[in-house]
């Protein structure tokens, strides 16, 4: 069987990942979730999703080298930064990095699902039928 994921989420805190795996379930995502980067990069969700939401923080690297190697196999693919250590300066780190949002921690079920329809439907309204 050959499955498909809309979101990679990279989190060491496996109830971040099991929330956000949830919520995002609820809207008809397909989710995959992994705790580390060198997880992230083998599963076979890293070639097909559609976004990736990542920790800043991560056991054996940052998730700003996970960005960085994401973005060297396939730079299109959004990746929006997680964090609990939110300041201006790691925000800024993440977009200059190619980042594709910051999402501060905690956060909520609306900011997760406005970040996430916003990264994955195109802004032409028409285009909202493509949700999820």
């Amino acid at each position: 069987m050959n499955e498909s994921w809309d979101v990679l989420v990279v989190d060491d805190e496996p109830i971040v990942c099991d929330s956000i795996r949830l919520v995002l379930e609820a809207q008809g995502l397909r989710v995959a979730t992994v705790s580390d980067g060198r997880s992230a990069l083998a599963h076979p969700a890293a070639d097909g999703c559609r976004l990736v939401l990542c920790d800043l923080m991560l056991p054996e690297s940052s998730g700003l080298d996970l960005l960085r190697a994401m973005h060297a196999r396939r730079p299109a693919l959004p990746v929006v930064m997680i964090t609990g250590y939110a300041t201006a300066e790691r925000a800024l780190q993440a977009v200059q990095a190619g980042a594709a949002g910051f999402l501060p921690k905690p956060f909520d079920e609306t900011e997760l699902l406005t970040l996430v329809r916003r990264t994955l439907v195109p802004t032409d309204a028409a285009h909202e039928e493509e949700w999820p």
